[in-house]
């Protein structure tokens, strides 16, 4: 056997191990996308309307969305009263990079962050 059989032999080999794989697609449920610093964005396609829904949120203060400091769906701050926030979680440029990365996400269904 040649070094090129063996080496196609090889990717194939992982390539059908790879197909069996599961996958978190996010496909009709929200899935954990990214963290940026304090910042969890979220995604999921919904496959009834054939949208894709972003959220972000910082995910310490609750295990429930609504329970948490998030960007609402048109990228305003909304902040329980009753959750103390750092200021340095909820700065202007940092909620600017936030936007910008959840405009980054909603525009298609592949998502590659810039200037991370």
């Amino acid at each position: 056997m040649t070094t090129s059989e063996i080496l196609k032999n090889y990717f194939f080999w992982i390539l059908l191990s790879f197909s069996f794989t599961s996958v978190n697609a996010g496909l009709n449920s929200f899935t954990n996308l990214i963290f940026v610093e304090d910042w969890l964005i979220e995604r999921k396609v919904d496959l009834t309307i054939n949208e894709i829904e972003c959220r972000a949120s910082i995910p310490s203060h609750a295990n429930w969305f609504g329970e948490r400091v998030r960007l609402g769906p048109k990228n305003e701050l909304i902040k329980p009263i009753w959750i103390s926030v750092n200021a340095n979680q909820v700065l202007e440029s940092k909620l600017a990079k936030i936007k910008v990365l959840l405009g980054q996400c909603r525009s298609g269904l592949l998502f590659l962050p810039e200037n991370l």
